[in-house]
């Protein structure tokens, strides 16, 4: 690999990582946009025999968004660990 090839994959990764930290920030945003524009209840509703009602969707919107985060964060550590001489 060129030192050419080399810089420009290490402007990509760089550009990715701070993509990821931005999404990372503001990730769990898009859920709560969603549900609001969907007119989704966004509070537990507890009653007698602990149900959660349909604020099940949001949680898991928040969730399944911080692990998309978690998962290029570490693809990221991946790819700059298989670069490092």
């Amino acid at each position: 690999m060129t030192n050419a090839e080399r810089k420009q994959i290490d402007r990509r990764i760089a550009l990715l990582e701070r993509a990821t930290a931005l999404f990372g920030r503001f990730g769990s945003l898009i859920p709560m946009a969603v549900a609001f524009l969907n007119q989704w209840p966004t509070e537990v509703e507890l009653y007698p025999h602990w149900q959660v009602g349909e604020s099940w969707k949001f949680f898991l919107s928040l969730y399944l968004y911080w692990f998309a985060w978690l998962a290029l964060d570490r693809a990221i550590m991946f790819a700059k660990a298989g670069l490092d001489p």
